[in-house]
């Protein structure tokens, strides 16, 4: 009898062992996956605050940028730096001529030549662009440009059998320049077009 009451006795504790050890496995199971799940939850608030950071901080920058807006136009009124293109005056005429065909190309315009320096029929440059093709004349002075290059701009585009005439400067235009212009379908590209032209081409002159 004793001896079957020691099986008994180990048999029990042996289950009793397997039952405790079973019991610690799930409960460190359980506190295992609460960790993971404590840390998941850390890192998931964490990129949540970095992201709304971010936000808050491209919104503060907006802000910032409309609340200067005013000021920097204002500030580029009186600089002349709104004006990229008056900085093409610094260059010579053939400089200018070589660095608009460039801004031309980075615009998007094909097959930009520079026609010979005598006997150009009042084109400086023959490109392409959208099927058509285009006759640039250059003018590359202070002030505002005349009826003599639209005129020649003009003739120089049926010379070079061109679709388009384009008058290219860094300045403005005369009243009298803009009417014939309008009138023979002469384009005038001055300041502002040759300005925004440069911004897209990013090249300085």
């Amino acid at each position: 009898m004793p001896v079957k009451r020691g099986k008994r006795r180990k048999r029990q504790e042996t289950l009793g062992h397997r039952l405790a050890g079973g019991i610690l496995d799930l409960i460190d199971g359980f506190f295992r996956a609460v960790g993971t799940a404590f840390i998941g939850l850390l890192r998931l608030a964490g990129r949540l605050l970095q992201l709304l950071a971010q936000a808050l901080l491209f919104l503060v920058r907006q802000i910032l940028r409309l609340l200067c807006l005013p000021f920097l136009a204002l500030y580029r009124q009186i600089t002349g730096k709104n004006n990229r293109a008056s900085r093409c005056l610094r260059l010579t005429g053939e400089e200018f001529e070589e660095y608009a065909a460039a801004v031309l190309k980075d615009n998007g315009f094909r097959r930009v030549r520079l026609t010979p320096p005598s006997g150009d029929q009042g084109v400086d440059i023959l490109c392409e662009r959208g099927g058509k093709r285009y006759a640039v004349q250059c003018k590359n002075y202070q002030g505002s440009v005349g009826n003599a290059a639209v005129q020649e701009a003009y003739a120089g585009m049926q010379y070079y059998d061109c679709d388009v005439a384009v008058v290219l400067c860094p300045g403005t235009f005369t009243v009298s320049a803009r009417k014939l212009a309008e009138s023979t379908g002469v384009l005038l590209w001055g300041e502002k077009r040759l300005t925004h032209m440069m911004q897209i081409s990013g090249r300085k002159p």
